[in-house]
């Protein structure tokens, strides 16, 4: 059992030790042996925090924040998707996107909750002294959870307030004003800087196991690339991405699919992932006696049942499935269906009939399904393979929450940005632009590409490889045309997919000039008060 599979139990653990360490005015003993005092005062306490930090990241994905992942990880509001349904419509298509949306107020304090907390181990450690190694690794992995909180923040709001102090009673009474962005930047770049000082390319074993699924020099490393392909530093970007090519730890899998094959996603091409098992110290949340995980295959699995002839949920088809969130065609016409492996290897396109009780007549085993058209976008849409599960619950395929890992970061996009990044700096010739280009391309199965490198061309292949994989929104309002490929591609039309019954291209119909950014949430203006932190254009 990998030691990140354990961080929920520890989670547990140290959120009794902050809420059990007041006085109790009848009796005094402390009755666990984790208190506030020993979690910020010792370097075992500090490094319990941090864990504790890595289950609060993975909630962004559970139960019932699960379209806040699905938001930040499956291309919503782009131009490679199609929606059909889902608690985050406003996002997805864009029609009622306000600052009292829900799902936007909770990515906002999500993120903040995850600041106020590396504020808290980042003060201790500095405290402490940074010369234990526990207590210098804790540091540096908080340092990476904000660095990453307020990159996240930024590219959804543009306006943010920065804040680097522990919260206690005598900063409460504070002003809040916006934050220069060069100023956030300032302290992203500083924090990464630090922590890629410390902290391994690969986490050491430890007693428990080997502990995937912390951060390492390499995650430090890549959000480092992002950032500076943000502020245009094509020298930075470069540097920290050929860092991770280098390091022999990493390396691109030479079978396409088996980067997302299987529960555990735990391979050298994975740079960093939210961890999950189906048991105490999984990842997930217990509700009504029962471990949740996580609905990211939910989400993106048809709803097959209802398809005469298949009948009920089976680990074969992925599972329980809602059939929310599909490829569109402009995504899936991007590959050369002959060629390109990632056509079949990253997509589930069709569904078999393997139950024998309920075989349709006329129908043979093993054939593929069929549906009427007004049922198709729900039941039988072709879908992304990134989140199919049928490991996690095969013993309970109707189960309605996949244990499957989720990949956050993975060297396929290290590559790509640092292709582009080459691109940028030394022209459409450049040799390592090309390079690196071929590193995915060729992998696919595709002819070797030796012509001149464009940004269409770079851009085609960032949808090829990475979509579903939450870098496509970013990506596009990073280059400057969001606007303009939403407008031009998100969702389908009946002329462009015959087998829909109404056009689903609504962002395409919504787009606005202010959802290049998202609203403040609401009740946050309230508490800064408008006159200080006003809300965003727009909104």
């Amino acid at each position: 059992m990998y030691l990140m599979k354990n961080i929920k139990y520890i989670f547990i653990l140290t959120i009794i030790g902050l809420f059990v360490s007041c006085t109790d005015i009848l009796d005094e003993k402390m009755k666990v042996q984790v208190s506030a005092d020993y979690l910020y005062s010792t370097p075992d306490g500090l490094n319990r925090v941090v864990t504790a930090l890595y289950s609060e990241e993975r909630t962004l994905s559970q139960k019932n924040n699960s379209e806040l992942m699905a938001v930040q990880m499956l291309d919503y509001s782009t131009d490679l998707m199609t929606f059909r349904a889902g608690s985050a419509t406003a996002l997805a298509r864009l029609d009622n996107l306000t600052a009292d949306f829900s799902t936007v107020g909770n990515f906002w304090a999500h993120y903040y909750n995850i600041i106020g907390k590396a504020n808290e181990v980042v003060s201790a450690a500095e405290n402490m002294g940074v010369e234990d190694d526990i207590v210098n690794k804790a540091w540096a992995e908080a340092k990476v959870f904000r660095a990453r909180s307020y990159f996240e923040l930024l590219k959804r709001f543009d306006r943010i307030y920065l804040n680097t102090f522990s919260t206690n009673y005598t900063n409460l009474d504070r002003v809040f004003t916006p934050a220069k962005q060069e100023d956030v930047y300032t302290l992203i770049n500083q924090d990464l800087t630090d922590a890629m000082a410390v902290l391994d390319w690969k986490v050491p074993s430890s007693s428990s196991g080997t502990s995937y699924g912390r951060f390492t020099k390499a995650v430090a490393k890549h959000i480092k690339a992002q950032v500076a392909m943000w502020q245009k530093n094509w020298d930075e970007a470069i540097a920290q991405c050929d860092d991770i090519i280098s390091c022999p730890d990493y390396g691109l899998l030479d079978k396409r699919g088996s980067v997302f094959e299987g529960a555990d996603l735990n391979n050298k091409e994975v740079l960093w992932t939210y961890q999950y098992a189906n048991d105490i110290g999984g990842g997930g949340v217990i509700v009504d006696g029962s471990f949740v995980g996580h609905r990211m295959s939910l989400i993106t699995t048809p709803n097959y049942k209802k398809v005469n002839g298949l009948g009920s949920f089976l680990a074969e088809h992925g599972g329980y499935g809602w059939g929310r969130v599909y490829p569109n065609q402009y995504l899936l016409n991007l590959y050369d269906k002959q060629k390109d492996h990632r056509y079949s290897e990253y997509y589930k396109h069709e569904w078999y009939y393997l139950d024998p009780e309920i075989l349709p007549a006329g129908k043979n085993l093993g054939d593929v399904a069929t549906v009427d058209n007004s049922l198709y976008l729900e039941c039988l849409h072709p879908m992304t393979r990134k989140y199919f599960d049928k490991w996690t619950n095969a013993d309970l395929p109707s189960r309605n929450n996949s244990f499957k890992d989720i990949i956050i970061y993975r060297l396929a996009e290290t590559y790509l940005m640092a292709a582009e990044a080459y691109y940028h700096r030394d022209g459409s010739s450049s040799s390592k632009a090309i390079e690196y280009y071929n590193q995915t391309w060729e992998r696919a199965g595709n002819d070797k590409f030796t012509g001149i490198l464009t940004l269409n061309l770079l851009l085609d292949e960032y949808a090829r490889e990475l979509c579903f994989e939450g870098h496509r929104w970013a990506l596009l309002k990073r280059l400057g045309i969001l606007e303009e490929r939403v407008k031009k591609y998100e969702g389908d039309t009946t002329a462009e997919d015959p087998k829909l019954t109404a056009d689903v291209a609504l962002a395409r119909k919504n787009f606005k000039y202010y959802h290049w950014y998202w609203p403040i949430p609401q009740s946050e203006v309230d508490q800064m008060g408008k006159e200080n932190f006003p809300q965003n254009e727009g909104y």
